[in-house]
């Protein structure tokens, strides 16, 4: 076990399968951060709202492929590590594609209980190797979480300025309604 927090997307679109992707990234890592998406739109969204360290998909998807999930990523951020983990995929030209596009590894699902021991070496291999990137990823999820906590900050003081000013401005109106010749 990688004795880290790893944060994973998973794109996977049967939810049996989600349940075994959970069970089996605790084994990969120490207390890991899972989210899922099944679908396009829900993978924008979530690449919006949460930066993972590491995108394992599925090849066959409801609407869409490993290829588009690649494409979307990589549109993104190219440094987030994708790997593929799917049933039969029909040829080795598919997983040659895969990998010339953009994937770190393919591995298939037929042996789903092995895979903790085939991801292992495969993500400290990768952290090793691209340190940099993840610290970088770290760096920016900080911001991240920083900008939303001055966001939330400034929303609350907004609306309790905006209450006060209003507040104000209703008063000034009242007594100074007969002088300015306003209606109420």
């Amino acid at each position: 076990m990688i004795e880290q927090s790893l944060n994973f997307l998973v794109v996977e679109d049967l939810v049996s399968d989600t349940f075994l992707f959970q069970r089996m990234l605790k084994k990969v890592s120490q207390n890991p951060e899972v989210r899922f998406s099944d679908s396009i739109l829900s993978l924008q969204n979530a690449l919006k709202t949460f930066i993972p360290d590491f995108i394992i998909s599925d090849y066959n998807l409801t609407g869409f492929t490993a290829e588009d999930v690649i494409e979307i990523v990589k549109s993104i951020d190219r440094e987030i590590p994708i790997i593929i983990i799917s049933g039969k995929l029909g040829s080795e030209e598919k997983v040659a594609r895969l990998l010339m596009q953009g994937a770190v590894a393919f591995f298939s699902k037929e042996n789903f209980q092995d895979l903790p021991e085939k991801l292992i070496p495969l993500c400290q291999r990768i952290l090793t190797e691209k340190k940099d990137t993840f610290e970088k990823l770290e760096r920016n999820r900080k911001r991240e979480a920083s900008l939303k906590e001055m966001a939330s900050f400034l929303r609350q003081y907004d609306l309790k300025e905006s209450s006060k000013e209003l507040s104000l401005l209703q008063e000034l109106k009242k007594n100074f309604s007969g002088l300015l010749n306003i209606d109420e």
